[in-house]
C-alpha cells in the first residue's frame, strides 16, 4: 500500500513540476518503531508489539509535533502505519495544521482483552513505554484516537503519564493527547469531529460542483448510504437529524451497516429508530423488517444512490467492485476507503471521489483545537458552551479552506479533486521543507 501511495504521489509531483527531493523526503518516514510490552493476560504472560510510524514533519519538532491516532486492531501492520502517517501528514498539509504526520498502533482485537484491566493494561505499559522511548509528548508525538480506541483509553494514556510527570517532567501533560473526555481536559465536539467535518465538506462540494450536483436524484436531500457504524458512521447519522446543526439536506439516509450488515430502505430510514435499536441490540441485524431490508456490507457498496460514504475500515472499493459502484459521489470518511486502482478507474467516469484526506480531516483538526487549549488556559464546566460554539466555528472554517483548496489546484493542474487535494499537500509539505532547511548565505 505504501509503495503505491509514493507511486502516486511521484506522479502527481511531476504534474505539478515540484522539486526530486520532495519525494526524497517522503520516500521513507522518519522513524519507524517497533517496541513490546508484557501485559499480564488471562492466558499468563504474553509478548505484544507496538508498532509506530512518524513519518513527515515539514516544521520544527519541539515547537509543531508529530500528530496521528493509535489504532488496537488485528490487520496493524508497518506497510499500513506508514500509508496512515503519509496520509495524516498530507491531512495537517492541506489544513494548514502545524503538525507532523504519525500513526501507532497494536495488532490486536480489542475486543478479545478484558477491558478495564488486560485493556488498560496494556494501554498503561504502552504509554510508559512510549514514555521511555522518548516519544510521547505535546511537543514530539500526540496521540489520538482511531480504529478500536477512544476517548477512554486516551484517558489511560493521559493519566498515566500524568501519574508518571514527577520524572517525565513534560509541560502541559494534558496536551500529550487529545480525544480525551470532556471531564479530563477534553475538547466539546471532539467525539464527532470526522463526522461533522464530512457533512461540511459535502455542503461546499455542492457549490463547487454545481453541474454535478444538479444530476443528481433530488439535490435539495440527495439518498445517502454510509458503510460502516463506528465512531463516524453512527454520528454521521445522529448529525443528519440534529436540528442545530444544519444538516438536514443530508437527512435521506437510506442505506446503513456495521461489520455484521446493514438495513436499506429506498424511501429513507427513520434515524432515530435505527439510533435506538442499535443503542439497545448494538448491532443492526434484526432490525425489522417493516422498517428495512437486510442487506450486506457489499450489496450497500453498491446500491443506485447520490451518494456513498465508506466509513468503516481501508480498500472498501477495489478494481474488483469499483465498476459496480452506482453513487455519483464517493466520500472517503474512512482512510484508504477506495484504493489506487479503483481511484484510477474512477478518472474515466463522470463519478466524483472526494478524497479521505480532505472530507475526513476534522477529527484532526478538532485534536489540533484541544492540543491548542491544553498548552495553555485549562477551561472551567461553564465554558463548554462557549468552547463548543468556537470549536464548530473554526472546524467549518478549516475544513471549507481545505476543500476549497483542494478544488483549486485540481483546476489549476487540470486532474481531478483527489490529485487536486495531494498536489496542494505535496506544494505545502514542499514550502515548509524548503524553509526548514533554508541556511543563511555568508
Amino acid at each position: 500500500m505504501f509503495e503505491d501511495k509514493i507511486r502516486e504521489a511521484e506522479i502527481c509531483a511531476r504534474i505539478a513540476n515540484l522539486p526530486d527531493s520532495i519525494i526524497y523526503e517522503l520516500r521513507q518516514p522518519k522513524d519507524v518503531i517497533n517496541t513490546k510490552i508484557r501485559p499480564m493476560t488471562r492466558d499468563g504472560r504474553e509478548d505484544i508489539m507496538l508498532m509506530g510510524v512518524l513519518h513527515c514533519n515539514p516544521y520544527s519538532t519541539g515547537a509543531c509535533p508529530y500528530k496521528g491516532g493509535i489504532r488496537f486492531h488485528p490487520n496493524v501492520t508497518i506497510d499500513l502505519l506508514k500509508s496512515l502517517a503519509f496520509d495524516m501528514t498530507k491531512k495537517a498539509a492541506i489544513t494548514n495544521l502545524h503538525f507532523g504526520g504519525a500513526k501507532f498502533g497494536i495488532a490486536i482485537d480489542p475486543k478479545k482483552y478484558n477491558r478495564d484491566e488486560e485493556l488498560r493494561e496494556i494501554t498503561e505499559k504502552m504509554a510508559t513505554r512510549l514514555l521511555l522511548k522518548n516519544i510521547l509528548s505535546p511537543d514530539i508525538y500526540v496521540p489520538g484516537p482511531d480504529v478500536g480506541t477512544d476517548s477512554e483509553v486516551m484517558f489511560w494514556i493521559y493519566n498515566t503519564v500524568a501519574e508518571l510527570n514527577a520524572l517525565a517532567k513534560l509541560p502541559n501533560v494534558a496536551a500529550v493527547v487529545t480525544g480525551k473526555p470532556l471531564e479530563n481536559d477534553g475538547c466539546p465536539g471532539r467525539e464527532d469531529a470526522t463526522s461533522r467535518g464530512v457533512w461540511i465538506v459535502l455542503e461546499k462540494i455542492f457549490k463547487l460542483y454545481p453541474t454535478t450536483t444538479s444530476r443528481l436524484s433530488s439535490s435539495m436531500r440527495p439518498t445517502i448510504a454510509i458503510q460502516g457504524f463506528g465512531n463516524v458512521g453512527m454520528n454521521l447519522a445522529k448529525l443528519s437529524v440534529d436540528d442545530r446543526d444544519g444538516f438536514a439536506h443530508f437527512s435521506n439516509i437510506v442505506a446503513l451497516s456495521d461489520i455484521g450488515g446493514g438495513v436499506y430502505n429506498s424511501l429513507g430510514l427513520d434515524i432515530p429508530k435505527v439510533l435506538e435499536y442499535y443503542q439497545t441490540n448494538k448491532t443492526l441485524a434484526g432490525f425489522p423488517q417493516s422498517e428495512a431490508h437486510q442487506i450486506t456490507n457489499e450489496e450497500l457498496l453498491c446500491l443506485p444512490v447520490d451518494i456513498l460514504i465508506p466509513a468503516a475500515i481501508e480498500n472498501q472499493i477495489t478494481a474488483q467492485n469499483a465498476h459496480q459502484i452506482r453513487a455519483r459521489i464517493i466520500c472517503e470518511a474512512a482512510n484508504e476507503a477506495i484504493d489506487l486502482v479503483a481511484q484510477e478507474y474512477f478518472r474515466s467516469t463522470d463519478q466524483l471521489i472526494i478524497p479521505g484526506v480532505v472530507a475526513n480531516a476534522g477529527g484532526v483538526v478538532t485534536s489540533y483545537l484541544e492540543w491548542r487549549r491544553n498548552r495553555g488556559e485549562r477551561r472551567h464546566i461553564v465554558d463548554l458552551a462557549e468552547d463548543f460554539d468556537w470549536v464548530v466555528k473554526e472546524l467549518r472554517r478549516i475544513m471549507t479552506d481545505a476543500v476549497i483548496s483542494a478544488h483549486t489546484a485540481s483546476i489549476e493542474y487540470k486532474t481531478d479533486l483527489v490529485r487536486g487535494a495531494e498536489i496542494f499537500a505535496l506544494k505545502s509539505i514542499t514550502r515548509q521543507l524548503e524553509i526548514k532547511h533554508r541556511r543563511i548565505k555568508k
